[in-house]
């Protein structure tokens, strides 16, 4: 653990809290964030942060009170005050109609070993040289945008419960890079996500447009028509389906309040293709993993699906409370360990696919909407990087086309499954830093997929 003072003040006003005999917790999150934006193929944005944000929850009885306090900890003062108006919110808070868990670790917990120091303090002139050379490599005469953010988070946890701590420490970096046409107004993207600096590199974009462009440059765009297609899933695509297959369906309360896709469905029952397991998996290296979720609950690799088979729910520490439920380590902002087990097939997706005639090969996913949360209906539009495959050959750059299809069938109707595993980076930079990556196979090929529309354009 890092030596921090402020985790000596909190300690100080929790020790204070017993004495006075007040059930309180302590959440402490610290961000060292980058961020460097592109636009118009030069540097438009570059800034950092340095945020403390101290989380303290009271519970009086059936009441909770919350404070939270923003800026640097300099004193036991300062914390000592955020606990009072704590107190105070909680003498006037809504009474719960069951009665609250207290949040706090139940063990000591320590977990660094997603740290590395290069890149919480990397200079932006890297980034510059980065961007630079993708843009040379690629072609000076398109346009570019993109961005990336770097940087680590801290957080420090304890409780009047006991004398446990939970900390984690670890460093993360999402990459996004976006070639656009001038005049036909094409895009192509790409990005890269790690918790390490040395495992990305520019090569692997500049690579990637390259061998994208040409389909682009010397091919029409390719219209289709509203019907049923094979369609091939990318690393953005799937990434859209997990975050929805786990928000609105295996969502404890959802589940609980019948507003969830699996809502008429028990554990036990089959919920996808064999081919499919799903699983919250905190050790994979492909995720951020956490070791503790925002009430201090140790989190383990948690089963969802397993060979298709319907297997848990998630539930948050209150939601566990009010629905009497057992702790699964959920209280979080989003289900972001998520990790979809790889399937057996080539890891080249042409050579996957040759056999099944016309493929839509869509990587990503945009303006997603949930149509029917009940039935798991999701909507979205392709953007960057379809493609039209014929007997495992690219023919055309796909017009942009809206899908429209329940997510459980998707996953019933899948024939191909990439045995290449990969990480795909969702987090929001808009908001407290909190990494949220997914581990997947770089593609999954599913039938009778229904495309509802299709653009006359890109």
């Amino acid at each position: 653990m890092r030596n921090c003072k402020a985790f000596d003040y909190i300690r100080e006003v929790r020790d204070y809290a017993i004495s006075k005999g007040i059930n309180a917790s302590f959440h402490l999150h610290i961000e060292n964030s980058h961020l460097m934006r592109l636009g118009n193929s030069s540097v438009s944005l570059n800034t950092s942060e340095h945020l403390y944000r101290l989380q303290i929850e009271v519970l009086d009885g059936k009441k909770i009170g919350n404070h939270t306090r923003m800026g640097m900890i300099d004193s036991s003062e300062d914390v000592k005050k955020a606990f009072e108006v704590a107190v105070e919110n909680a003498k006037y808070a809504h009474e719960n109609s069951y009665q609250p868990i207290l949040k706090g670790p139940s063990e000591n917990i320590e977990k660094s070993d997603q740290y590395d120091e290069t890149l919480e303090n990397l200079d932006s002139d890297y980034k510059v040289n980065f961007f630079k050379k993708i843009i040379e490599k690629s072609g000076s005469q398109f346009n570019y945008s993109g961005s990336w953010s770097s940087g680590s988070i801290e957080v420090f946890m304890v409780s009047t419960a006991n004398r446990f701590e939970a900390w984690h420490l670890g460093t993360d970096q999402n990459i996004l890079v976006v070639l656009q046409h001038p005049q036909k107004r094409w895009e192509l993207k790409k990005e890269l996500s790690s918790w390490r600096l040395k495992d990305v590199h520019a090569d692997d974009v500049i690579n990637h447009f390259i061998n994208l462009l040409p389909v682009y440059e010397n091919n029409e765009g390719y219209k289709i028509e509203p019907a049923e297609y094979t369609v091939a899933f990318g690393p953005g695509a799937i990434s859209e389906f997990l975050f929805a297959f786990t928000e609105i369906g295996f969502n404890g309360q959802a589940y609980e309040d019948k507003q969830s896709w699996l809502c008429h469905n028990k554990i036990g029952d089959k919920i996808a293709n064999e081919s499919v397991t799903l699983t919250d998996n905190p050790d994979s290296d492909l995720v951020f993993g956490l070791a503790f979720d925002d009430a201090g609950t140790k989190r383990n690799k948690f089963p969802l699906i397993e060979k298709g088979l319907f297997k848990g729910i998630m539930y948050s520490i209150q939601n566990a409370a009010k629905y009497n439920k057992t702790l699964t380590g959920h209280t979080l902002t989003y289900i972001n360990n998520a990790v979809l087990e790889p399937g057996n097939d080539d890891p080249n997706i042409l050579e996957a696919v040759k056999d099944l005639g016309k493929v839509l090969y869509i990587p990503d996913i945009h303006y997603v909407g949930i149509a029917s949360p009940t039935k798991g209906i999701l909507t979205g539009s392709s953007r960057y990087n379809a493609v039209l495959i014929e007997n495992g050959k690219i023919v055309a750059p796909l017009f942009s086309c809206r899908i429209t299809e329940r997510i459980g069938k998707i996953f019933n109707n899948i024939v191909r499954m990439s045995s290449e595993s990969i990480s795909f980076n969702l987090s929001n930079t808009y908001e407290r830093r909190s990494p949220f990556a997914l581990g997947m196979p770089s593609y999954i090929v599913a039938k009778n997929v229904m495309m509802t529309d299709s653009a006359d354009s890109f």
